[in-house]
């Protein structure tokens, strides 16, 4: 793994195996698919600072955790309740705490770039043990695993500005047979603040091919 691929892992390797990204679906206004990164407030200083010393004019999109994954409640004492979330059931989400965490936003997908990206979400979440039914049928959240979160961060960040609906199709699809350790070399390569230009070239790599 990369120097810059480590400073973007944030999950089982440092966390023990806490989910660190949510993917929430909203209707209304605010329709469509969302995806945060779920990272300690101090790991988000860090990062805004790495994009201001390498001149990037990237800002981070922060939000409460709570506020990004609108099925958590909160308790008197402020501890938050996961119970109404899809998660894996191989951890107790109230075991976790969340206290000085944020949710950094990283890309929200609708109408046709939504449509595409469902096949992909839907794997994702059955390979983590999570009823896709959270964030595919009505309003609804799901905490996803570093592994997880990854390979839907590059697939979101890569749609985010197509318009053609093959193109959007063949990303997904294609990211959706990427190994693991592609998607850790292409999320590296994408959200790195010295390199500007990754998500272009993964759009390139995917369906440059099609006009």
């Amino acid at each position: 793994m990369s120097i810059e691929t480590e400073s973007f892992a944030y999950g089982s390797s440092m966390y023990g195996g806490r989910p660190t990204f949510a993917l929430t679906r909203r209707l209304g206004d605010d329709a469509g698919l969302t995806l945060y990164e779920l990272v300690p407030e101090d790991l988000a200083d860090g990062r805004q600072k790495r994009f201001k010393k390498a001149n990037s004019d990237r800002t981070l999109s922060r939000v409460s955790v709570s506020a990004a994954v609108p099925d958590v409640s909160e308790d008197p004492n402020g501890s938050l309740d996961f119970s109404k979330v899809g998660a894996s059931s191989t951890r107790k989400l109230k075991d976790w705490r969340w206290n000085n965490w944020c949710a950094l936003k990283i890309a929200a997908l609708s109408n046709s770039r939504q449509q595409a990206i469902q096949r992909l979400v839907r794997d994702v979440l059955d390979d983590c043990g999570i009823d896709s039914d959270f964030v595919t049928r009505g309003e609804g959240s799901a905490v996803l695993s570093e592994g997880a979160g990854i390979r839907l961060t590059i697939a979101f960040l890569a749609m985010k500005r197509l318009q053609k609906y093959e193109k959007l199709t063949t990303v997904a699809d294609s990211i959706s047979r990427m190994s693991l350790e592609e998607c850790y070399y292409w999320h590296a390569k994408c959200r790195s603040p010295t390199n500007p230009n990754g998500v272009k070239a993964l759009r390139m790599l995917l369906a440059g091919h099609i006009q």
